[in-house]
């Protein structure tokens, strides 16, 4: 009896991926660059485009690639009130980044997982495939490997961030980051690559909108940041002064 999977992206990619097995399907030619995998998705009905804001269905196994726009990754933490015992511990929803074009995710289980993953930008087009259909094509297998080792230092670095005690600082630390990442550089400064709202950097922070919406307004009065009509944030690197009200 053939085993029947299911796949949240469409019933189309799934028929025609399990149409025949692994061993009598037909072979497919190595890809030389992320645009012929890319190509390739298409073709195999396995690329999905999404509105800003909607939820990209997503399951562990899979290695998923943004090639169009940018998501929003959101995951869970354990995380302990003041003044409360274990019983009370509660989950919640953070923040845990965004990734642009080029950059591939997966879903896996770890402290601080993945639980959803949200398009960022209008049209947002994102890939599907299995780690063994890259195998043939080992210059696309180590260009993965090596961006998710990229990430995986960057959330590194992002742990110790939300180390640090003052809100000022894991804000500073956050756009800082950001800018440094994947920033570009402009006459004003460092422009942030994607627009945030203060209730996503509170989230990503440990704090309150009201919180990043004041100590935003310093840090503009401070000349550190800059922020256009469009709400597009530039970060001024040498004008970081540490004189802020708490």
């Amino acid at each position: 009896m053939k085993r029947k999977e299911s796949h949240y992206f469409n019933k189309k990619s799934e028929q025609k991926f399990f149409s025949g097995s692994l061993l009598t399907s037909k072979k497919e030619a190595p890809f030389d660059n992320l645009q012929e995998l890319y190509n390739w998705g298409r073709s195999h009905c396995r690329q999905r485009i999404f509105h800003k804001d909607q939820i990209i269905p997503t399951r562990p196994g899979l290695l998923y690639i943004v090639n169009k726009g940018a998501v929003r990754l959101l995951g869970s933490a354990c995380i302990n009130e003041e003044h409360k015992s274990e019983e009370n511990t509660t989950k919640e929803a953070i923040f845990l980044g965004i990734l642009g074009v080029n950059k591939p995710f997966e879903i896996v289980d770890h402290s601080y997982s993945i639980v959803r993953v949200e398009a960022h930008i209008e049209q947002t087009a994102v890939i599907w495939l299995y780690w063994h259909e890259l195998v043939e094509s080992l210059n696309i297998y180590i260009k993965v490997l090596e961006l998710f080792r990229q990430q995986h230092q960057t959330q590194l670095i992002w742990m110790s961030i939300l180390a640090q005690k003052r809100t000022i600082d894991r804000l500073v630390g956050l756009l800082m980051l950001l800018a440094t990442e994947e920033g570009e550089r402009t006459e004003k400064g460092y422009a942030l690559p994607y627009i945030l709202t203060h209730a996503q950097i509170a989230s990503a922070i440990g704090t309150t909108r009201v919180n990043v919406t004041r100590l935003m307004g310093q840090l503009r009065q401070q000349g550190v940041i800059e922020v256009n009509k469009n709400n597009r944030i530039f970060w001024k690197m040498n004008q970081f002064d540490t004189k802020f009200t708490f």
